[in-house]
């Protein structure tokens, strides 16, 4: 859990450095969750798919240039988790 959270503070302070230092590159950096899917890693015990486990990160993964938003999130299932650091 706790390196989960090191990774998430680390990735919403990367945002903030390429924003801060190199603004005019159309640089985007998110965490996420994919969910409790049913794998190998979960035992077979995760209620989600592999398909619906993919999909945020695909998601994050096409984001159309220039996004404005989600830009240094944590996103689960599209939809964005708010975290301070």
């Amino acid at each position: 859990g706790m390196s989960k959270i090191a990774l998430i503070a680390a990735t919403l302070v990367q945002q903030r450095y390429f924003e801060q230092h190199q603004p005019t590159r159309d640089i985007v950096v998110n965490a996420c969750c994919p969910g409790y899917i049913k794998t190998d890693m979960s035992s077979n015990k995760g209620t989600g798919t592999i398909e619906q486990g993919a999909d945020t990160p695909v998601y994050l993964a096409t984001l159309p240039p220039h996004v404005r938003s989600p830009r240094g999130e944590f996103v689960a299932e599209r939809k964005i988790l708010k975290w301070k650091c």
